[in-house]
């Protein structure tokens, strides 16, 4: 381990990320599922999306771009639909909300789903999807971002990575899930190896021109997973997220790093739950989950010591077994600025 790394205990990250909102006037609330979504992703090993985003949401507080204290109001408009008003507070506590509510719309008509409008960054979507998992349903989650994608056949971005993912129970183990966004690397990994001053595969970034480039420093858009399919993944998710719930689309979403601190984000998210004794006997279900999941992880690997064949979200699983016995790893520079929120 690093020396500027160290294992905290996920009950710590969550003490601390409390005691850190609570000090900006962040409603009860509001403050578990911020904290308990941003440790749950840690836990998971996504630091993109873990621990080290709550200073950037305190500032979002002081800032004024996130609403500490929000009026989310929730209207059922049909039978398995409805829609959230977040009153751009912060994206875990509205997805929290939003999946609550699109799990009482499936049990009563075998499927429910809620678009949300004047959210903000939700952080990783499978901590949403997995709430409808715990009730024997297949939960599904979505979000737009930051125009990021370059297009096919244009030199600038307009969509973003936007992610898209599905949690389905299993018989033996946590659920089943694939959470991904349209592109095969991010800019936090980009910049790291900007920083280590490596070079980078091809087919991950381009310049700012549109330019395909393996330089780091050169990199200012992604590339799109499968070309046209990547890109019409990430305009499939914008019209789920934006078009249905009226929020700004394309090369129109905010960005989160870049906009002043009080501007608001207004995204929008979306939301399903599927009941699945609606369709056949759950266990029946879970069980051929099991069975699928095994056969997979059986094929033969061309080399097991290096790379062995997995499912979507066994390297998650494998980190929540690790990190919740040894604690989190946590860098030294976010442990400070934690420190510092906590008025350390």
């Amino acid at each position: 381990m690093s020396d500027d790394v160290k294992h905290i205990s996920a009950d710590t990250l969550r003490q601390m990320g409390h005691e850190a909102l609570a000090r900006v006037g962040v409603r009860e609330d509001i403050i578990h599922p911020v904290v308990d979504g941003l440790v749950w992703t840690s836990l998971r090993g996504v630091d993109s999306h873990g621990i080290r985003l709550l200073p950037h949401y305190v500032e979002g507080v002081k800032g004024g771009r996130l609403n500490p204290d929000p009026k989310m109001v929730f209207e059922r408009t049909a039978a398995a639909t409805g829609t959230l008003d977040a009153d751009h507070t912060f994206g875990h506590a509205a997805g929290v909300e939003a999946m609550k509510h699109a799990i009482e719309l499936a049990r009563d008509s075998g499927i429910g789903a809620v678009s949300v409008r004047n959210s903000s960054h939700c952080g990783a979507l499978s901590y949403f999807a997995h709430a409808a998992a715990e009730q024997d349903m297949i939960g599904m989650a979505f979000t737009h971002a930051t125009a990021r994608v370059k297009s096919p056949g244009s030199s600038r971005a307009f969509f973003g990575n936007n992610p898209l993912c599905l949690v389905a129970p299993m018989r033996d183990e946590a659920p089943f899930c694939f959470d991904a966004a349209t592109t095969s690397t991010t800019f936090n990994a980009v910049k790291a190896a900007a920083a280590a001053g490596k070079t980078l595969p091809p087919g991950l970034v381009a310049d700012a021109d549109g330019n395909e480039t393996t330089d780091p420093n050169k990199a200012e858009q992604l590339l799109p997973i499968g070309d046209y399919k990547g890109f019409g993944l990430s305009m499939m998710v914008d019209i789920l997220c934006a078009v249905l719930s009226g929020m700004p689309n394309g090369n129109n979403v905010s960005k989160m790093f870049g906009d002043p601190m009080s501007k608001k984000r207004e995204l929008g998210q979306f939301y399903c739950a599927l009941r699945i004794d609606a369709f056949r006997d759950v266990e029946e279900f879970k069980a051929e989950m099991q069975e699928m999941a095994e056969r997979v992880r059986n094929e033969p690997a061309i080399d097991p010591e290096i790379r062995r064949v997995m499912v979507p979200g066994d390297p998650e699983k494998k980190a929540w077994a690790e990190f919740s016995e040894l604690g989190i790893n946590v860098p030294q520079h976010v442990m400070a600025e934690i420190r510092l929120l906590r008025g350390e």
